[in-house]
């Protein structure tokens, strides 16, 4: 399953990423029959809203239906990752889970304008606007508010990381050592993990301890919004920590 050609790509016992939703990432905890002990198949974010059709093939290859999802996790509200939700859970009827911040963001009728912090380039700022205006969300009510340190199931725990967006909340499994980070955390190749990227981030000091927060997690692997995992992470993104501290503090 982690072959190129892969629907999914298995990244730790029980977790797998839905492989191509192109330059964004969903994950699914989907356990093995053995494993499952009436865990139910979690998503974690859903991609853009023209997903549809890779969502539906990815979840096919772990023999999954859209219907069968019972619980929907959202990072954060943005068009990237909550683009397919509404479809989702008219499909399957599954708890929508997301911190209060971005519920009431999932309420809007538009998706948030970039910040323009440091770098939002002209070019960049008219795409994601034209995309914004080309497929409008459709609303959605968060079922399942959580705070930080809430259990989701499954041996999840919901870990608020607000900075790129107010509410953004990543998932960790303590047992697993795993981080669903979405966009608050930035994946670089060999080996290196960044903070989020200003041009789309609302508040870049409250991003910073985020990173912080995170770190003192210890995760050996992280699954970002978008790139490659990341395994063996627990040093490097102690390392990031430390550099932000240091700049903080200038």
């Amino acid at each position: 399953m982690s072959s190129a050609k892969a629907q999914v790509v298995a990244v730790a016992p029980g977790l797998y990423r839905l492989a191509n939703l192109r330059s964004v990432n969903a994950y699914i905890w989907r356990p093995q029959p053995e494993q499952r002990a009436g865990a139910e198949p979690l998503l974690f974010d859903c991609g853009w809203p023209w997903s549809g059709r890779a969502l539906v093939s990815s979840l096919a290859a772990l023999s999954c239906r859209p219907a069968e999802i019972r619980k929907l996790a959202i990072t954060h509200a943005d068009l990237d990752h909550a683009g397919r939700l509404a479809s989702l859970q008219a499909v399957s009827g599954a708890e929508v889970i997301a911190h209060a911040a971005e519920a009431e963001r999932l309420t809007h009728e538009t998706w948030r304008a970039l910040p323009g912090n440091r770098g939002a380039v002209n070019l960049v700022a008219g795409v994601a606007a034209m995309l914004s205006a080309r497929w409008p969300p459709h609303p959605v009510r968060a079922t399942c508010l959580v705070q930080d340190g809430d259990e989701i199931g499954g041996g999840w725990i919901a870990v608020t990381s607000p900075g790129h967006t107010p509410g953004h909340t990543s998932y960790f499994h303590p047992g697993l050592r795993t981080l669903i980070a979405g966009d608050a955390l930035g994946s670089i190749h060999a080996g290196r993990v960044r903070a989020p990227q200003p041009m789309f981030t609302e508040d870049g000091e409250v991003a910073a301890r985020s990173v912080r927060k995170l770190a003192a997690l210890a995760p050996e692997v992280i699954c970002f919004g978008h790139g490659p995992e990341l395994f063996g992470a627990a040093e490097p993104l102690r390392k990031l920590a430390g550099s932000l501290a240091v700049e903080s503090s200038r």
